[in-house]
């Protein structure tokens, strides 16, 4: 990734995946069409989590933390989310912003794509989960990490999914691409990210997931 990444042993995604506070209700706008899957994986990723109970268990990983709350984009729909990820120890100094667009996949009752965007300026918009609003955003405030998608798939009551390819860029110790891994249910989410150069020996990110809890309840449909 191009933003400051909190890395022991393996990276996060970003999913980088809850608020200071409870998250408003997540359900998609009024007249909005149901979606199936994307509805779904949209309220399973709005929370606070942590891997702190990893941290302690398996030496090599960071305690982190991940705040994911809707935000207001509205050229990009209803299902929006902020998102921060910060060590728990500095929750102030997040080490990745992004924001998500959760669209429907094919076939829209059981696939949902999770569209990546980093923030224009750096540093904005911290702590915007702690609000009593939604952060708002203008679509010129929003990068697209083209090459970053990741597509889910309903397997029982668990939604699988990966980025596909060599399209997701970076720079990070040698590395010029990455391959990002995202199991998401009611518990929580892992988030497995390994970086690997033109020949695709791995450079980084063989540690395993990071597993990430959820502690905050699950918003209301």
């Amino acid at each position: 990734m191009t933003a400051r990444t909190v890395r022991s042993g393996s990276l996060v995604v970003v999913l980088a995946l809850g608020c200071a506070t409870q998250a408003p209700s997540t359900a998609p706008a009024p007249g909005a069409a149901p979606s199936g899957a994307a509805d779904k994986v949209y309220r399973l990723l709005a929370g606070r989590f942590d891997s702190a109970d990893q941290a302690r268990s398996s030496p090599g990983f960071t305690a982190l933390q991940t705040s994911v709350c809707p935000a207001d984009v509205p050229s990009l729909g209803s299902r929006v989310l902020y998102v921060e990820q910060a060590r728990m120890e500095a929750p102030a100094t997040p080490d990745r912003q992004r924001v998500y667009v959760v669209d429907p996949g094919e076939p829209a009752e059981s696939a949902a794509v999770l569209r990546v965007f980093e923030l224009a300026v750096s540093g904005s918009s911290v702590g915007a989960c702690g609000l009593s609003v939604p952060p708002r955003f203008t679509r010129d405030e929003l990068v697209e990490r083209v090459g970053c998608t990741v597509s889910l798939r309903a397997d029982g009551p668990v939604y699988r999914g990966n980025t596909s390819g060599r399209g997701c860029p970076t720079t990070l110790d040698g590395a010029t691409y990455t391959t990002s891994d995202l199991v998401l249910d009611t518990v929580g989410f892992r988030s497995w990210e390994r970086g690997y150069d033109p020949a695709g020996t791995r450079k980084w990110g063989d540690s395993g997931p990071y597993v990430f809890v959820r502690r905050t309840p699950l918003p209301a449909p």
